[in-house]
């Protein structure tokens, strides 16, 4: 062993057996300090013929792996193409827009400050709905007493609309509670999960 081979060993055998193992695997050594570094792999019970078959093992891994991810990328892209010609499921497409966008778009509307308030007390007097500051008057929409909502959208008028997200939360839930919101989101989830059938088929 030449007195450059021993710097390379006293520098190998200072480091972690699978640092050692990763330098051996990526390759480009100099002679001197290949030979080094598996003279102290080799005393650590590495010979040269495992660490060969273990480098190719991993790369033989490393190519399947690499295969089967380009196998889904291929699988996801075939579907997509299906997708943007199936008649059948542009059609479930349009109904979940049709049916969730114009309510979810609404309740974003009853978030937006002075927007909000302009669009419930603006509704509320064409329903002809009392809208005094004095106190909670009722307003029946579509068979659901929503005065308590309205007085909300009064008195955060005063506000300038600083508590319009809060209460458009509290809306949208108040919704859902309703005959119209439960069956607004069995719709809703019902064509979701037609949709989902539809891509995996």
């Amino acid at each position: 062993m030449n007195q450059q081979q021993r710097i390379f060993v006293e520098k190998f055998d200072a480091m972690h057996t699978n640092l050692l193992l990763q330098r051996y695997r990526n390759g480009g050594l100099v002679p001197d300090a290949e030979a080094a570094l598996l003279r102290v792999l080799e005393s650590r019970g590495h010979s040269r013929d495992q660490l060969d078959d273990a480098g190719r093992a991993a790369d033989a891994a490393a190519a399947r792996h690499e295969v089967a991810l380009e196998e889904a990328a291929r699988r996801i892209e075939m579907r997509r193409a299906r997708q943007s010609t199936d008649p059948v499921f542009k059609r479930i497409n349009l109904a979940l827009k049709c049916v969730a966008v114009p309510v979810i778009a609404f309740f974003v509307l009853l978030a937006i400050p002075v927007v909000g308030n302009v669009i419930v007390l603006g509704g509320a007097g064409l329903l002809g709905c009392d809208t005094g500051e004095n106190e909670i008057h009722p307003c029946v929409v579509l068979g659901t007493d929503i005065g308590g909502m309205v007085y909300g959208y009064v008195v955060d008028a005063f506000l300038v609309g600083g508590l319009n997200p809060f209460l458009a939360v509290m809306a949208f839930f108040g919704f859902l509670r309703s005959p119209f919101g439960v069956a607004w989101l069995f719709i809703v989830v019902g064509v979701f999960a037609a949709r989902e059938i539809r891509r995996y088929r």
